[in-house]
């Protein structure tokens, strides 16, 4: 009879679920340990205060995992939990307390470095026991796995953190397109069903080309004025000189009968060659 491992029988944590359960493991116990160290008026710098911090470690990722089928708050939230890789069964005391040596090493390392500028080397280590995950395609057992024989895998039990996070983003993301989509539809009605008055201030000036000199619209151009009567070969077709009042317009009694102002030319308003503005 062939035995399978545990490895190969239930679906594997990603790297991603695992830093996010580690990242909210370690926020957690911080947060917990600085309020003690508040409440007993404990120095944070003081050996006391980092005797806190590993209590608090070693209660919420040894003792509550152990007793909680491999699973401590942060492995809770994002559904994954710690077995044994051959057999598949949750792991013990022992195991847990082998693989968090090295991780509370390195957190502790952390802490002890985080106001100052050695907090960039203090994250090596942390990327180091990740980089075994990563290259191991096959179990994705970090350098704390193979200490104590452990794998992470997916687990129905969890408040699936990263999937519900995931589904919201999703839908903020859709919402977001939605509105975006809506008010370009807007813009596209407005600019089709405008008014022609609108539409007239909106439009531009036609461009100047060679053929086209430049128009002066401010300025009115005088047109010649012509004469009605005269031909076209630019004769006039009456003299001028018939109208004088010395010969003709007197009558009888010496009077005059016919004014200057009754003969002279009437001239034409001039005009503008301004084009009319439509209405």
């Amino acid at each position: 009879m062939d035995f399978e491992p545990a490895y190969s029988r239930y679906p594997l944590a990603t790297v991603n679920q695992r830093l996010g359960a580690l990242i909210i493991d370690f926020l957690s116990c911080w947060f917990i340990s600085e309020l003690i160290q508040s409440l007993l008026s404990i120095a944070s710098p003081s050996p006391l205060g980092f005797v806190t911090f590993a209590v608090t470690w070693f209660i919420f990722r040894v003792l509550v995992a152990a007793r909680g089928q491999g699973q401590s708050f942060g492995r809770w939230l994002l559904s994954i939990r710690v077995i044994d890789a051959e057999f598949g069964k949750t792991a013990g005391f022992a195991a847990f307390f082998k693989r968090e040596i090295f991780v509370f090493v390195c957190s502790l390392s952390l802490i002890a470095t985080i106001t100052s500028t050695l907090i960039v080397f203090a994250w090596i280590p942390f990327a180091a026991d990740a980089a075994f995950a990563i290259v191991d395609n096959e179990k994705r057992q970090a350098f704390h796995d193979r200490i104590s024989s452990t794998i992470s895998i997916q687990s129905r039990k969890g408040f699936d953190l990263d999937q519900k996070m995931g589904k919201l983003f999703n839908q903020a993301g859709q919402q977001a397109n939605k509105l975006y989509q809506s008010r370009q539809d807007d813009r596209q009605e407005r600019d089709q069903y405008q008014t022609p008055k609108q539409a007239r201030t909106q439009s531009k000036r036609r461009p100047r080309s060679k053929t086209r000199p430049p128009q002066d619209y401010d300025r009115e151009y005088e047109r010649p004025y012509e004469d009605p009567l005269e031909t076209s070969y630019g004769e006039n077709i009456y003299d001028k000189n018939i109208y004088d009042k010395n010969t003709y317009g007197e009558n009888t009694y010496g009077e005059n009968t016919y004014s200057d102002a009754d003969y002279e030319d009437e001239i034409p308003p001039k005009r503008s060659a301004r084009r009319p503005r439509r209405k």
